[in-house]
């Protein structure tokens, strides 16, 4: 994540001094400013203990750098550090870390939810095919391999006859690998193939043919419709 870091130099007071200037040589001309250090970024802010200074000839209208200050003008910015009154110091959070730490807190609590709302529709449609009955409808993800070829594709199956352990299932007239096709679960569409499959495998979601002479089938149920 990037966001951007700016430090400020807030003014706390000013001082002329007499000292001569180390670059125009000037007498009485110098005048020393001090600025104390704050860190600002989007989320915080920070007032440091950091003190800088800066001085300034009046008479020729620059800023001298701190390679030429003597060490009479060390030693004066020095002492008058010591003595000025700063800004109080410490670390703030501000609104737009609240801001961002809600939305957090917002999103973990949404994916929870919809995690628990999914967890509990999986359930309800397990215990539903676990339960199904002649002339219920179940959604089956599926792989087809005919003679060398492979299909992967979705349909829909409608529960013709239950024996025992076995039971018939009529395919719908469509199997396709579009995302969101609509299937019209009518009567008269199931009109494909009857398969013979393992009750005990259907109530674990799963139906499978292997003793088709030239084709086999695997699936996976995601979804059923009852009868009305």
């Amino acid at each position: 994540m990037y966001y951007q870091v700016t430090d400020y130099y807030d003014p706390i007071g000013q001082k002329e001094i007499s000292s001569k200037c180390p670059d125009c040589g000037s007498q009485n001309c110098l005048e020393l400013h001090f600025y104390q250090k704050r860190i600002e970024t989007p989320f915080s802010k920070k007032v440091s203990k950091k003190v800088t200074g800066v001085l300034v000839c009046h008479n020729t209208e620059t800023e001298i750098s701190p390679v030429l200050w003597t060490d009479e003008i060390e030693n004066y910015f020095k002492t008058e550090k010591s003595k000025l009154k700063l800004n109080p110091t410490g670390f703030k959070l501000r609104k737009g870390f609240y801001f961002v730490l809600i939305v957090l807190f917002l999103a973990i609590g949404g994916f929870i939810g919809y995690y628990e709302w999914q967890h509990q529709q999986y359930n309800n449609q397990s215990a539903a095919i676990e339960n199904a009955m002649e002339g219920d409808m179940v959604k089956v993800m599926q792989t087809l391999r005919q003679n060398d070829e492979t299909i992967y594709g979705n349909t829909w199956y409608k529960i013709e006859t239950i024996q025992g352990d076995t039971l018939f299932l009529r395919q719908h007239k469509d199997f396709t690998s579009e995302d969101g096709f609509n299937f019209e679960l009518e009567e008269g569409n199931f009109t494909g193939e009857t398969i013979k499959a393992s009750l005990p495998r259907f109530k674990e979601r799963s139906i499978a043919g292997f003793d088709y002479t030239n084709t086999s089938f695997s699936g996976y149920i995601t979804e059923i419709q009852k009868k009305e």
